[in-house]
């Protein structure tokens, strides 16, 4: 069964409450649906396969201790990646590691169960994306692979809204030529 962007939001979003509420096995889903995906945005940072799977499952513990802070029916793919790059960035301040700084690794991000089809037009829009300067991909990249609003990007950024708002348009702008 595909589930939608919209399914597997609210689903998360559930999944989330469920862990506040104590339950064990929601977790577990959490991970299933959107594991891989974190695991990729570790990845991406650190550019390490056992640093990034130790900073997934200490992510999946601060899933469970902060769940009580997570705000119902907002956006839990968004916050879920939060954590992991919060706890990626804490891994590389501790331990002193080099952080992966390419953007160009993060658009690797696999979607378990892809059909053929998906994965080449993930390829094509890859390919898109090298057509974009660094900043460009990195703000598509937090806007549409870590689902962050304008806002959100602007502060991680440390950029004003409407600046990432016209990167925004200007790389949409970009894509959409380079994809006909």
């Amino acid at each position: 069964m595909i589930m939608t962007d919209d399914k597997r939001e609210k689903l998360l979003n559930n999944l989330i409450v469920a862990v506040k509420d104590g339950d064990k096995f929601a977790l577990g889903e959490i991970f299933n649906i959107a594991g891989g995906r974190m695991f990729c945005v570790a990845m991406g940072l650190l550019r390490d396969k056992q640093h990034a799977e130790d900073v997934l499952q200490d992510s999946f513990v601060k899933v469970v201790r902060f769940s009580a802070q997570y705000k119902e029916n907002t956006n839990a793919y968004a916050w879920l990646c939060t954590i992991v790059r919060n706890t990626a960035l804490n891994k590389i301040k501790s331990e002193k590691l080099k952080a992966g700084a390419d953007i160009d690794n993060f658009f690797d991000i696999s979607d378990n169960g892809q059909t053929a089809e998906k994965r080449d037009t993930a390829l094509e829009v890859k390919r898109a994306l090298q057509g974009l300067e660094p900043r460009e991909r990195t703000i598509v990249w937090l806007r549409y692979y870590n689902d962050l609003t304008v806002k959100e990007i602007a502060k991680e950024l440390n950029m004003p809204s409407s600046t990432v708002h016209f990167i925004l348009k200007k790389s949409e702008t970009k894509l959409e030529k380079i994809l006909k």
